[in-house]
């Protein structure tokens, strides 16, 4: 068998390819890096509209996730400020058991800062201010609205800002945002208390280190808005300091928050007749209406 040899190519009618020189291929591939190096330049950098897009989701995000991170701080706050409280649950407890279960007798005019409740308790809780700021209200300021002599009873504060006491002795100062129930100044003894003591309060979120409030006060006509006098106080308590809501520790030495408007539901004075508190103005058994309340409060839950 024989085989003819194949015929050498001789290429195709429309096969065009040209032989280039070493120097033209040098000259092609430096155009095509620096076509790369170019590319790859206009790549790193963003465009207005780019820019302007990743501003809004960023400003997005933050709109949606700062309500939500406000009201985790609000939360904190309010642990914080019950858990101050049932440190004082503990700070009393222990004070009435040392007593023979009395309560210190505690007065509204003082001479000086050691007549005052957190000089007399002052063994009790290691001499610690933080004990006595609710994480709300830490730093103190006079108000321009300062009802009472301030060598007398001391610095009035507000929801935001504590109280403080002037004492005559310059290394002795107390700042506080809690306030005592003057009904339990009067060195009642707890064997003698007939209401639950779960609904007689003692400490409370306050504007003043002690106030003396009765069932049939009326409300403060504005949030923040305090009497002239410590007697028949009830806007010394009722401050909006934690969401339409008070954080205090009772009688049981139990801690809960309390509604703005169920401090007209409480047993301030633990010897006062259960069932005439029912019978205040303030409360849906004692016929109040919406409309009753001061407009700022109106939208608070009802007791």
């Amino acid at each position: 068998m024989e085989f003819k040899q194949a015929a050498p190519y001789v290429g195709h009618p429309w096969d065009e390819r040209q032989e280039l020189t070493h120097g033209e291929i040098l000259s092609s591939g430096r155009k095509i890096v620096y076509m790369c190096a170019c590319y790859r330049h206009r790549r790193r950098a963003f465009t207005l509209i780019e820019l302007l897009l990743v501003i809004a989701i960023v400003a997005l995000l933050i709109a949606i996730l700062l309500p939500a991170i406000q009201r985790v701080r609000r939360q904190a706050r309010t642990v914080a400020c019950q858990s101050n409280l049932r440190q004082w649950g503990v700070v009393f407890s222990i004070y009435t058991g040392d007593n023979d279960g009395k309560f210190p007798r505690l007065h509204f005019v003082v001479m000086d800062a050691d007549e005052t409740w957190p000089y007399i308790f002052r063994a009790y809780y290691s001499d610690s201010n933080d004990l006595l700021l609710c994480p709300v209200a830490t730093r103190s300021e006079l108000r321009p609205d300062q009802p009472v002599p301030v060598d007398i009873y001391g610095q009035v504060g507000s929801k935001s800002t504590a109280w403080k006491i002037v004492s005559s002795q310059p290394e002795v100062v107390f700042k506080g945002s809690y306030g005592i129930n003057r009904q339990h100044g009067l060195r009642i003894d707890l064997q003698d208390i007939r209401a639950p003591l779960n609904n007689v309060p003692v400490m409370l979120d306050c504007v003043h280190q002690i106030a003396r409030p009765f069932a049939f006060d009326d409300p403060p006509e504005y949030d923040g808005a305090i009497g002239p006098s410590f007697i028949g106080s009830m806007n010394y308590f009722c401050i909006n300091r934690h969401n339409a809501t008070n954080n205090g520790m009772f009688l049981d030495f139990s801690v809960r928050r309390i509604g703005l408007k169920e401090l007209w539901t409480l047993q301030w004075d633990p010897h006062f007749p259960v069932d005439l508190i029912a019978h205040s103005p303030w409360t849906t058994s004692g016929g109040v209406q919406p409309d009753d309340w001061p407009e700022w409060m109106r939208g608070f839950k009802d007791y």
